[in-house]
């Protein structure tokens, strides 16, 4: 593999041709030992990055003990042929970054660059060549910068400009202005993506649409609740609760007026009910503040509870013909894939970036093809640039203009933060029955679950002598423990151990409600962390 991305790479100049020829004639001739500071080729790999800030008016350079000069980073492969991994882990190294990303994945430039006779550590280094692999990386100017003081004395970001003034290495001048100039080249290269993306995307989009309910109309109010149920879900779980919930509330009003308890029981089984509470927030606020018709305005649309600005912006562009992207999950990976960019979405920044770029290339001369864009722009994430297995690249209408597809990246995008592990909380669930009759009651108003029916239940786990005495405390009179049993239930970060513990009781205090299983499942929204118990506590 590393030879194949060596000899992809397209020489621009006369020394960049005899670089590759040289480096290309050791890699022949010593195989990997090239890659190790003891080869006897007279040189050895090395792999640098120039690190720019996001405008890409100013470079991350250390100043280097060895060659008294202020030099871009970088450092030998020492037996590792994965060049852009090298480069990104010595960027961080040399300079405390935490985040150094690959502006591409593609090689910049080749050079084999001198190194004269030297001491390193006491230790006498003879002059050898570096065949140099280059990258450009984009870093953000906020992070804390830290010396690594056995090789570097500072660390500093310096205008482009004035790159000449620091840098006493003459002969590394012109290779780092063809660095910069060709990151420049690149990030107009991807821009330019997105221009010529927009009217290719929208015909295949008209064409191969899928016959979904929520795109049979622009009325704002299906199209709202279509993205408010989407988010999380899939879309064959969403088809049948979207229908019913539109024969229950079939306008902004009727939900305005329901019942909360009707709108959180209409939603169940989809989660994540803060979802369903803003829905109804926000109708009464149309119906409030804009008599019950829905805001055309951007902003307006954006002001209302539960509406970020996906929502925001998939409403106002299919139903208004606003030039306003909606950039979620699918969009920024087609995005991602389509500039070969390695920027991580999960950052806030990187998903502002996108808007931004989005935003400049929306058809505002024409109304309709802005909701047009928007939705194909959905529909290539889901069904053909999808997030999980590989990529339907042969069935993509944009593969001509792929970057991670010509340079085969597109398995390693888009680039996420690594989770960190979910929190695990131990739970006693308590299904305390007298006669035909379990113990509920309802979950604060905010939080987790809000406002959700639940077993009662204590975040710790129990044996059953202790559950016994939990139950006398809340004066249900506890006869017997009839059995316990087990359930896991998973939220985005945390995991609920759930032990639930059924129990016979003599009393049924006012601080509970008391409901038969049937009344539980017909009146009440229970989430399915604690339906899991419904069936067991009815063999109590």
């Amino acid at each position: 593999m590393w030879k194949e991305q060596l000899e992809a790479y397209i020489p621009q100049t006369a020394d960049e041709i005899r670089a590759k020829e040289e480096i290309l004639a050791a890699a022949e001739q010593y195989g990997t030992d090239i890659f190790c500071r003891e080869c006897k080729a007279g040189g050895h790999v090395t792999c640098s990055g120039m690190i720019l800030d996001e405008t890409m008016t100013q470079t991350l350079m250390v100043y280097h003990n060895i060659y008294q000069s202020f030099a871009w980073t970088g450092g030998h492969a020492d037996g590792d042929t994965d060049f852009l991994g090298v480069a990104v882990r010595e960027a961080k190294e040399e300079t405390g970054i935490t985040i150094a990303e690959p502006l591409c994945s593609e090689i910049l430039s080749l050079d084999v660059l001198p190194v004269a006779a030297h001491e390193k550590h006491g230790t006498p280094v003879a002059a050898h060549v570096h065949y140099n692999i280059s990258f450009g990386l984009i870093a953000r100017k906020k992070d804390k910068l830290k010396v690594k003081p056995d090789e570097n004395s500072a660390v500093e970001w310096i205008p482009v400009e004035r790159i000449p003034e620091v840098c006493r290495e003459v002969h590394m001048m012109p290779v780092y202005k063809k660095i910069i100039q060709r990151m420049g080249q690149v990030r107009t290269a991807q821009q330019e993506i997105l221009r010529n993306m927009v009217q290719p995307l929208c015909q295949w989009y008209e064409k191969n649409a899928r016959d979904l309910p929520w795109r049979r109309d622009k009325e704002p109010y299906h199209v709202w609740l279509s993205e408010i149920m989407l988010q999380q879900t899939r879309v064959e779980a969403v088809k049948g609760y979207y229908s019913r919930f539109l024969e229950r509330f079939p306008t902004v009003q009727v939900l305005a007026r329901a019942d909360e308890e009707q709108v959180r029981k209409a939603w169940e089984g989809l989660g994540y009910y803060t979802r369903a509470r803003n829905l109804q927030l926000a109708a009464k606020e149309i119906c409030c503040t804009y008599d019950g018709s829905f805001p055309s305005e951007y902003e307006k649309i954006r002001a209302l509870p539960g509406i970020g600005d996906y929502t925001a912006g998939a409403i106002g562009s299919i139903c208004f013909g606003l030039p306003v992207p909606a950039v979620d999950g699918n969009v920024l990976r087609v995005v991602m894939r389509l500039q070969d960019s390695f920027a991580e979405t999960d950052r806030p920044d990187v998903k502002r970036s996108v808007t931004q770029m989005l935003h400049a290339v929306y058809p505002r001369e024409n109304a309709a093809m802005c909701g047009v864009l928007t939705q194909a722009l959905m529909e290539l994430g889901a069904v053909v640039c999808i997030p999980n297995g590989a990529p339907r690249c042969e069935a993509c209408p944009l593969k001509h203009l792929c970057r991670s597809r010509k340079n085969g990246t597109s398995g390693r995008l888009p680039v996420r933060k690594q989770k960190a592990a979910k929190k695990e909380v131990s739970m006693t669930v308590f299904l305390m029955q007298c006669g035909e009759r379990y113990a509920v009651c309802q979950r604060p108003m905010h939080g987790l679950l809000a406002g959700l029916w639940e077993f009662p239940n204590a975040e710790k786990e129990m044996d059953a002598q202790a559950a016994l005495s939990q139950a006398k405390a809340w004066g249900c009179v506890p006869l017997s423990v009839c059995r316990t049993t087990e359930q896991v239930h998973i939220f985005t970060h945390i995991r609920w151990k759930m032990k639930g513990i059924c129990i016979t009781c003599g009393s049924t205090p006012s601080r509970f409600q008391w409901k038969t299983l049937e009344e539980i499942r017909r009146e009440l929204t229970m989430p399915s962390a604690f339906q899991k118990f419904l069936d067991q506590g009815g063999s109590a």
